[in-house]
């Protein structure tokens, strides 16, 4: 099978939906938002979706006026790359609204300096692995459930119940990692 042909490939991946928790809309999420003026964290461990709801709440805020400027910051990230942002969040302004994912790579001193760069714009969503640096808007959450609902959407296939857990199990709940799990059996057929 070629790459591309991968049902688990990383560009059909990025074709799936963020799952809202029950009951929440998009709608209700962005009302959420703006109760908080628009400052808030997205809180959730790795692989839970923080990174793809970003991505798709990008063009929701544009629709409200705003102009969404999105950063990534990874573990791996270097100094000089966290320096370019913080560079770049002082020329912002409203109706500026920086989402930032990764927020936890910053150091305290960076937060603050971030923080502090962040208030004349119309706001500061941030995605991190634990709650404290802004108050909590949603907590990302998965289950084996998810994953089989996934993995359907990507195969048209239901994966078993009992492969779903063993998987989730394995990469404690990270769905990007069960993924790319899948992507590789698929790979070796």
């Amino acid at each position: 099978m070629r790459p591309r042909e991968n049902p688990f490939a990383a560009h059909r991946i990025e074709t799936l939906a963020f799952r809202l928790p029950d009951g929440l809309t998009w709608d209700a999420f962005l009302d959420r938002c703006a109760a908080a003026k628009w400052r808030g964290a997205v809180v959730g461990p790795q692989g839970s979706g923080k990174t793809t709801l970003f991505e798709q709440l990008v063009p929701r805020v544009r629709e409200r006026g705003f102009t969404p400027h999105l950063f990534r910051i990874r573990a791996e990230s270097p100094v000089a790359e966290k320096q370019a942002l913080l560079t770049r969040v002082r020329s912002l302004r409203a109706p500026d609204l920086l989402l930032l994912d990764g927020a936890e790579q910053l150091t305290t001193r960076e937060w603050l300096t971030l923080h502090s760069a962040a208030s004349p714009m119309a706001g500061c969503l941030i995605a991190a692995h634990r709650t404290g640096r802004l108050p909590t808007l949603l907590e990302t959450k998965t289950s084996p459930a998810l994953l089989i609902e996934l993995a359907a959407e990507l195969t048209g296939e239901r994966l078993p119940n009992a492969d779903a857990a063993v998987l989730f199990k394995r990469h404690l709940g990270n769905l990007r990692e069960c993924l790319r799990t899948l992507y590789d059996r698929r790979a070796a057929v």
